[in-house]
């Protein structure tokens, strides 16, 4: 199912979808859920063969950019936009129209995405994180979990936007046991193509999808590995927010309180089976094990606010309000 979101839908408050600020310089900026690969290691279970989830969203582009404005304003100068997904940015069909309006607003600085590089679009970024894993063709398909994904054809997109000037971030998931010999090979590409890295660790989360046989290293493990392959390539990897250029900002208010009981219009099918998303304040809020239905109101406590990102319980007191009217 996809849930087109438009203006009248809260921005903020969601991961699936939207604006989320953590308070620095940087805003994620999510204009869609919906991927065309299926990882095996997916830390989201995103994509078409997820048994978590069945809705997707997309985002109306002019009232994206209309309220990510209003939250760059806030922050002042400087801003920095990343438009990442718990899908792939470039599935979004007005991918281009994004960038070009997030260039035009005042205090815009830089703008960087993220990507599994299958897709090849022309957009004006000032850098591409390109998340692939493996150079061995049959491995590199495995693990994206697609027939028709390419490392050539991955190897074209980071040509294209380098013949560009746009700088290029290689950003493999090491996965002890499965792409050990792989991270090295790609670590030495990027040295050849003239790419920054930026190694990722293999988590296996609550809601996540597990690579079969994969068992994640600790922290220590995975940073002593690093320093190793610093060594014998003789390239830094390691990256700080500080050499990312990542410094606090003002932050966009939080509206909620944990703990505290409130009334919320529930709107939309949630992104996790077994959750609906309702609005409150000018926010999502997630709720889950909701079997409401949209236009119900319902009496809920908070769980979860940190980063303005809400998460509820169902409810907990009847409301007494009537249903009303709501497009979906």
């Amino acid at each position: 199912m996809l849930i087109r979101i438009e203006k009248g839908t809260p921005l903020v408050g969601v991961l699936a979808y939207g604006i989320i600020d953590r308070g620095t310089n940087l805003l994620q900026v999510r204009p869609t859920s919906v991927c065309n690969i299926n990882c095996t290691f997916c830390s989201v279970d995103g994509g078409s063969l997820s048994t978590k989830h069945n809705a997707f969203y997309e985002v109306d582009c002019a009232y994206l950019l209309q309220e990510v404005a209003k939250i760059v304003a806030l922050k002042g100068h400087g801003v920095e936009i990343n438009i990442d997904s718990v899908g792939e940015p470039f599935c979004y069909p007005h991918l281009e129209d994004l960038v070009n309006g997030l260039r035009n607003i005042s205090g815009v600085q830089r703008i960087t995405i993220q990507t599994n590089a299958t897709i090849l679009k022309d957009i004006e970024v000032d850098l591409i994180n390109v998340s692939f894993h493996a150079m061995d063709s049959t491995l590199a398909r495995e693990l994206a979990n697609s027939s028709c994904f390419s490392i050539d054809h991955v190897k074209k997109f980071v040509e294209t936007y380098r013949t560009k000037g746009v700088a290029i971030r290689l950003c493999p998931v090491w996965i002890p046991g499965v792409n050990d010999q792989e991270i090295p090979k790609i670590i030495q590409y990027a040295k050849e193509y003239g790419c920054s890295l930026g190694i990722q660790k293999y988590e296996a989360y609550k809601y996540s999808r597990k690579h079969s046989g994969a068992v994640p290293v600790t922290w220590w493990k995975f940073y002593r590995q690093i320093e190793a392959w610093e060594k014998a390539f003789g390239v830094p990897l390691k990256v700080t927010a500080k050499e990312l250029g990542i410094h606090r900002a003002p932050r966009v208010p939080e509206v909620f309180r944990s703990g505290e009981r409130v009334q919320l219009e529930v709107r939309y099918p949630g992104w996790f089976q077994g959750q609906m998303i309702a609005v409150g304040r000018d926010r999502c809020v997630s709720v889950k094990g909701c079997e409401k239905h949209a236009g119900d109101f319902i009496n809920v406590r908070m769980l979860e606010t940190k980063n303005n990102i809400y998460v509820v319980a169902q409810q907990m007191i009847p409301a007494k309000h009537n249903r009303v009217s709501h497009h979906v």
